[in-house]
């Protein structure tokens, strides 16, 4: 099945995030990697904002689609299959920090991520907290050979 346009330009922007970070995310990079005529950016997002904005709220659904799988699933899956993603992930949340209206999509799908975990009984303080640790595992994961600390020692506790 043929992918979307929408589809295409979301994946090739991924790809220009994961490669080229903030600077090789152009809309002209990302129409080029799709396969797609010049306009297509426009024509689907409004602007290379509009993109940025539809890349956060792809990641929050994937993110959500997978709540029921084990730390060692989401590590396995963040660091090998979508490992991409989850680079262009990482260069969204730092586009974020200079950005304040992507920065504030960013907070409200992760607050998205915290409210999940509170739904399953976490404390407001343990739920955000949680997150933000997953986030370091994860970023431990990308920059060592051997993919990082297992998550089920931090997760659940110290090995006996």
């Amino acid at each position: 099945m043929e992918k979307s346009p929408t589809r295409r330009l979301l994946d090739a922007a991924y790809e220009a995030l994961a490669a080229g970070g903030a600077k090789g995310c152009t809309v002209r990079a990302v129409e080029q990697g799709a396969g797609l005529p010049h306009g297509s950016v426009r024509h689907h997002f409004g602007s290379r904002a509009g993109l940025l904005a539809a890349l956060v709220d792809d990641l929050l659904r994937a993110d959500q689609a997978v709540l029921g799988e084990s730390p060692g699933e989401l590590m396995t899956r963040l660091l090998g299959p979508q490992r991409t993603r989850t680079l262009a992930r990482y260069e969204l949340f730092l586009m974020a920090a200079r950005d304040e209206s992507l920065r504030r999509r960013v907070i409200e799908a992760r607050d998205e991520l915290v409210g999940a975990a509170r739904a399953m009984g976490e404390s407001p303080e343990r739920a955000r907290a949680l997150v933000a640790a997953v986030d370091g595992l994860i970023l431990d994961g990308i920059l060592r050979a051997d993919g990082g600390v297992d998550p089920g020692v931090f997760l659940q506790g110290r090995p006996t």
